[in-house]
């Protein structure tokens, strides 16, 4: 009881040593428990979010879609607890391209912030995002437009189909054709972006589990950038097949997001679903097949009938032409023995009368028949007019339905695509970011704990020391070792225990927060979530607590095993010997009395020495690795998007364009007065490389002039800044492989080196090897730099450029390149419009988040160094009261004593801070590659204003510190120096 007693009283009497204990174990706990258990709280917040609202565990696409029976079958297919199918398109609204969503019934259930959801049609619910883009809110209308089909109506319903043709014959052998087209097309399109209304009411202001971050991905129209969605009812849209079908499956209702249970088994199911979705596809391709071909078949017969019913009426216009050709005949007869008879009624003397008279009567007769013969060769040849006309309809026709034959038979076969939640860009971007804080986890609290340990570890050991005499006494009196050991341990333990509870208390709660909240800008989820992590708790404090007990044990373990006779006496002080200065006399002769003082307890007093400087070292240590985190994080968006990418934009073409939209589409950028520069390259997503499926930020780009190339991306070392060219005419036919440029990062974290062979898996499953030419430099995703007619050489397919890289003129308007853009991406062939612009911002808004993370390393860093420096002083003045008062006895006034600190203070700062900054330089070259991910290398160097800025806060917090402990040393008083030593 006794000895508890003294500890609580200790405890009072070392209230600054206790509190320095506290403060550095509970800055420690803090800022290990917030950055461990933030990664796990952002994770659990979403994963929540996405069970409440169902988000999609597969989603299977097809680029001919789905139907009802298609959807059937898949909710039916093995462990698939729900499907759902849902219906798609992009379209515009003012400026800004949207996605026009189906109502979800049971999956992807919306996050409704305001309103209601729509019901019936002419009702939408709008993405919160056009909120603040549009000013939008409840009750508003907005008008939607298709800008592929400026003449959007309710009526037009622009399908295609097939129109028949009736070929009659008219009275008097004629023939005419009907007015309609033979063939207008044939519907073998599935493409269709109508809607029923373009007009709608908004009732609903949501957020979509579909859509985590801000990115809305790229679209095919306007600018190719989505900039938000809505939703409307699923009967607003004309078409009757699906877009994409989602679903649940059974077996992950147990599972939690973002955990490798989960994401393997979605990915293996995704790729054992492979076959199912291709037979999918192949039944949907045969059924578009065959109703398209059925349709011709039938317009054919239809052409056919008419043809025949024109060869009909030909062969009845020729007989009508014969019959009418031998009326004619006996016309020219009936005339001539006409004119035979008058001609003899005159020459005849009797019956004169009589035979005129019967002349007159049959002229009028054939008068008659020949007006009728007109009538009826006019009407021939009106019939073989309107035949004409006909058959230049039929031969029109014959055209339509050829180019219908033709586009039926080299009709996509489609191709599916099985896509787990892994696929979803702002899913794996949150977990990405979240894992960050986790990296970070990994790394700083070691340090922080080493820092507060070794302070610990300095502060116990003086306590013990000074507690030489009590402890012999005690041991005089009977005590036992572990008996006295408790008033130390306990007096570690409580300081460590009390700090290690307030540390986690806050940091477990107010950074993860602040954490989140810098995160939530750049994503649209629900309010944070704490979840309980008992395992991050029990280890933090339990580290800090053996930390600091462990040395309160160490310390007390050697006092304790001496006699106690001699922990009763003083420590004798330590023999005087000469340092290694003293032998420099040019040196030494010229130094002040109280300099050479200061020099020899420098160096007589090594551990003091080193304790200090390696606690200021680590302090410094900490504040250039936060600095620094901003210098490598951020410089990372400039070395990219200065140093190395020149480039404003890149336009990517479909991979079935044509040559001659290729050739459209350059003329176009080529003429346009804002382009300064373009340049076509080819570019691939492999999908397989090092072992790894898909692997994420892995490009393969291959460039038929690097010349050209090179005014859009810099290739060079990074650490010596030489150029580095594309090798070009590598094929090794012998070894079947190629030479190509390999980006650093990616050679850092699959161990390449130059002459290394790998292969790659190209998107069209074509295996290339590659061997390693060079590294180069780049940052931001990876990249494999190769020769155009090398890569061509050794594919299977002839390659096509791809990819469109755009530079503009610098006097080029944000209104210019969004004009311009719009009429690319409108064009036959391409696919998708990419400013640089907003890449980079996407990485500063990602990267900013990270701030907050970096201001906690900062704040915990200089707290740190504060309570170092602090509790350093304080034992060094501690430790040399005697000294002090004696120097105050022999006429030294307070500011000389104090100054006899500095000084010693001033080199051990200065000595720490060198030390320091060189620790801080290696730990952010270790910590940058610890952190990074796959597809990003952030920066190796440190600004010189952040080492400054680092020094200058260590050496701003010496000198307060000093300052404290000037008053300190004003209160000695100097009784101590008559204290002997027996």
């Amino acid at each position: 009881m006794v000895i508890i007693t003294d500890a609580f009283r200790e405890v009072q009497k070392s209230r600054k040593r206790f509190i320095s204990l506290l403060l550095l174990v509970m800055i420690a706990v803090a800022f290990f428990t917030g950055l461990r258990t933030t990664s796990p709280d952002m994770k659990h917040t979403a994963s929540k979010y996405y069970e409440e609202k169902k988000l999609m565990d597969i989603r299977l696409i097809s680029t001919l879609g789905f139907m009802e029976d298609d959807l059937e079958k898949v909710a039916s297919y093995d462990g698939v607890l729900y499907a759902e199918g849902s219906r798609q398109t992009d379209l515009q609204i003012d400026n800004l391209v949207v996605s026009v969503f189906s109502m979800p019934e049971n999956i992807n259930l919306l996050y409704l912030k305001e309103g209601r959801l729509a019901t019936k049609n002419g009702e939408c619910v709008i993405d919160s995002l056009l909120v603040d883009k549009l000013g939008l809110k409840v009750g508003d209308v907005i008008t939607l437009y298709d800008p592929d089909n400026e003449e959007d109506s309710d009526d037009d319903k622009d399908q295609d189909e097939v129109k028949n043709s009736n070929i009659e014959n008219a009275e008097n052998d004629t023939a005419e054709t009907d007015e309609d087209e033979i063939v207008e097309d044939i519907d073998i399109d599935i493409a269709s972006t109508k809607l029923n209304d373009y007009t709608y009411t908004i009732v609903g202001i949501a957020d979509s589990p579909l859509y985590v971050s801000v990115d809305r991905g790229t679209s095919s129209i306007g600018t190719g950038t989505i900039s938000a969605f809505v939703y409307v009812p699923e009967s607003e849209f004309d078409w009757d097949y699906y877009t994409a079908i989602y679903i649940l499956l059974d077996k992950t209702r147990n599972m939690q997001a973002y955990t490798s249970e989960y994401e393997d088994y979605t990915k293996n199911y995704a790729k054992g679903m492979e076959d199912f979705a291709d037979s999918l596809v192949r039944s949907r391709y045969d059924y578009l097949h065959d109703t398209a071909q059925g349709e011709l078949d039938d317009a054919i017969s239809k052409l056919d009938d008419a043809k025949k019913e024109i060869e009909d009426a030909k062969e009845e216009l020729e007989s009508g032409q014969e019959e009418l050709d031998k009326a004619k005949e006996e016309l020219e007869n009936a005339k001539a023995a006409m004119e035979m008879a008058q001609a003899g009624a005159y020459d005849a003397q009797n019956g004169a009368y009589d035979g005129m008279a019967g002349a007159s009567g049959e002229q009028i007769d054939l008068d008659e028949m020949q007006k009728e013969i007109d009538d009826n060769q006019a009407d021939i040849d009106e019939g073989w007019k309107d035949i004409e006309e006909a058959q230049s309809k039929i031969d029109e026709a014959q055209l339509k339905i050829d180019d219908a034959q033709r586009e039926i038979d080299d009709m996509d076969k489609g191709k599916s695509y099985v896509l787990s939640r892994s696929a979803n860009t702002g899913y794996m971007s949150y977990k990405q970011d979240a894992e960050k804080m986790g990296d970070l986890a990994n790394v700083f609290p070691v340090i922080f704990y080493l820092v507060a340990a070794l302070s610990c570890l300095t502060s116990m050991t003086r306590m013990v020391e000074d507690h030489r005499g009590e402890i012999g006494a005690l041991k005089a009196l009977g005590y036992g070792y572990s008996m006295i050991s408790i008033k130390y341990i306990g007096y570690a333990f409580l300081a460590s225990f009390t700090g290690g509870i307030i540390g986690l208390l806050w940091g477990n709660t107010v950074l993860p927060i602040l954490c989140f909240e810098a995160w939530k800008g750049q994503y649209t989820l629900p309010d944070f979530q704490i979840i309980l992590q008992p395992e991050v708790y029990l280890f933090s404090v339990g580290v800090a607590v053996v930390a600091v007990t462990g040395t309160a044990y160490l310390s007390s373990r050697v006092e304790l095993q001496a006699r106690p006779a001699t922990l009763m006496r003083p420590r004798a002080p330590k023999a005087g010997k000469r340092v290694f200065l003293e032998k420099i006399g040019f040196i030494w002769n010229r130094l002040k009395f109280t300099s050479k003082v200061s020099c020899r307890n420098l160096f007589r007093y090594k551990q003091r020495f080193w304790m200090t400087v390696i606690g200021i070292a680590g302090c410094t240590s900490l504040l250039v690795v936060g600095f620094g985190l901003y210098d490598s994080i951020y410089t990372v968006i400039d070395k990219q998007y200065v140093d190395v990418t020149h480039y404003d934009a890149y336009l990517d073409v479909n991979t079935d364009a044509e040559y001659d939209h290729i050739k459209d589409i350059d003329e176009v950028i080529g003429k346009s007065s804002i382009v300064a520069d373009h340049m076509a390259i080819f570019t691939d997503t492999p999908s397989s490389a090092f072992g790894e499926e898909n692997p994420i930020g892995t490009y393969i780009v291959a460039v038929k002039d690097y010349d050209a190339f090179s005014r859009f991306v810099s290739i060079a070392h990074r650490t010596d800044s030489d150029k580095v060219t594309i090798p070009e005419g590598t094929v090794d036919k012998a070894n079947g492989h190629i030479k190509g440029l390999f980006t650093e990062k990616m050679a850092d974290i699959n161990d390449l080196k130059k002459g290394d062979v790998v292969e790659i898996t190209m998107s069209d499953d074509t295996v290339v090897s590659i061997e390693v030419a060079d590294i180069v430099e780049n940052y931001v995703y990876n990249y494999i730099y190769l020769d155009f007619d090398d890569l061509d050489a050794i594919t299977e397919d002839d390659l096509k450029d791809n990819r469109f890289v755009i530079e503009y003129t610098e006097n080029a308007t944000d209104e210019q390149i969004d004009d311009l853009s719009s009429s690319l991406v409108a064009m036959e062939g391409a696919s998708s419009y990419t400013r640089i612009n907003s890449v980079v911002d996407r990485f500063r808004d990602s990267l900013s988040a990270v701030n907050v993370a970096v201001g906690i390393i900062i704040v915990a860093a200089a707290a740190l160094a504060f309570i170092v420096l602090y509790n350093l002083t304080n034992i060094n003045i501690s430790e040399r009261v005697r000294e002090l008062a004696t120097l105050k006895v022999l006429g030294f006034t307070d500011k000389e004593t104090t100054s006899y600190i500095y000084r010693e203070n001033t080199v051990m700062t200065l000595a720490g801070i060198l030390f320091g900054l060189a620790l801080g330089k290696w730990l952010i070259v270790w910590l940058m590659s610890t952190v990074e991910n796959t597809y990003m290398m952030f920066g190796r160097s440190v600004s010189l204003s952040s080492y400054l800025l680092s020094a200058g806060l260590t050496v701003g917090f010496s000198l307060f510190v000093n300052i404290i402990a000037h008053f300190s040393i004003q209160k000695i008083d100097m009784v101590e120096s008559l204290k002997s030593v027996e």
